[in-house]
C-alpha cells in the first residue's frame, strides 16, 4: 500500500484477477473510511484503489473535474467503482466532464448517495446563512428545487445502489436516480453501512454479476 499519485492514496494489489475497483469517499470522511470494504473485496481477488479529496472547500463540479483528470492518467484501462455519500455525485460530475471514461468503468456501487440531493443539506442551508461558506459543496447537496444536483447528467453505465435503512442524512427515496440497475435497502446508517460485512458481499456480488 502506498502513495501512488495525487489523488490516488492506497493501493491494494491482488494477483487472483478478479479486477479493479476505484473507492471514493464522501463528505468529512478520508479515504482510509473505505479500507474495510477494500480489504474484503481485496481478500477475494480484486485490486483495490482509494482515491482522496479535501471534500469540504471545492464545489462538487471542481472535485469532479480533479478527478476526470486524475482518472485520464489512471494506469488501469478499466475498472469498476465503489462510492459513498457525496463520492456518487463527483463520479457523475466527472463522467459529464469527460464522457470518454465511462467506457473504462465496468460496474458502480453507489453507497447511500444523494441523487436527488439530501435534506439535511438543505436544512443546513437555510438554518445558517454561512453554511456554504463552511462546506462548500452544501449547496450542491441540497434537496432544494435550485440546487445543482437536479441536473447533473446520469452517465450510461451498469449501476447500483445500496441504502441505509437509518439513514438521517439522505433518504430513501433520495438516493435513486432512475437508471439504476438493482437498489436494495441495508440495515445501518449513514455511515456505519460502511463497516458492515453484508455491504461487501452485496457490493462483491454486483460487481461479479451485475445484480445484489
Amino acid at each position: 500500500m502506498g502513495l501512488l499519485r495525487a489523488g490516488i492514496n492506497f493501493e491494494l494489489k491482488s494477483r487472483m484477477g478478479s479486477g479493479s475497483v476505484l473507492f471514493i469517499h464522501g463528505l468529512f470522511m478520508p479515504s482510509w473510511i473505505m479500507l474495510p470494504l477494500a480489504h474484503r473485496l481485496n481478500r477475494n481477488g480484486f485490486h483495490c484503489f482509494g482515491y482522496d479529496y479535501p471534500t469540504r472547500i471545492r464545489r462538487v463540479g471542481q472535485h469532479g473535474a480533479e478527478l476526470a483528470a486524475i482518472l485520464s492518467r489512471f494506469s488501469e484501462p478499466r475498472f469498476d467503482v465503489v462510492t459513498h455519500s457525496m463520492g456518487g455525485l463527483i463520479l457523475r460530475s466527472a463522467l459529464s466532464q469527460a464522457p470518454g471514461l465511462v467506457r473504462r468503468i465496468g460496474r458502480v456501487v453507489m453507497i447511500a448517495p444523494p441523487n436527488r440531493g439530501s435534506d439535511l443539506a438543505f436544512d443546513w442551508l437555510n438554518r445558517l446563512s454561512f453554511a456554504d461558506r463552511i462546506v462548500v459543496p452544501l449547496p450542491d447537496l441540497s434537496s432544494g428545487a435550485d440546487s445543482p444536483v437536479h441536473a447533473l447528467p446520469v452517465p450510461e453505465m451498469e449501476l447500483g445502489i445500496l441504502a441505509a435503512e437509518n439513514d438521517h442524512a439522505v433518504r430513501l427515496p433520495q438516493t435513486r436516480i432512475g437508471v439504476e440497475r438493482d437498489h436494495l435497502v441495508l440495515p445501518g446508517a449513514h455511515t456505519d453501512i460502511l463497516f458492515r460485512r453484508e455491504t461487501a458481499v452485496r457490493i462483491e456480488r454486483f460487481l461479479r454479476t451485475g445484480t445484489f
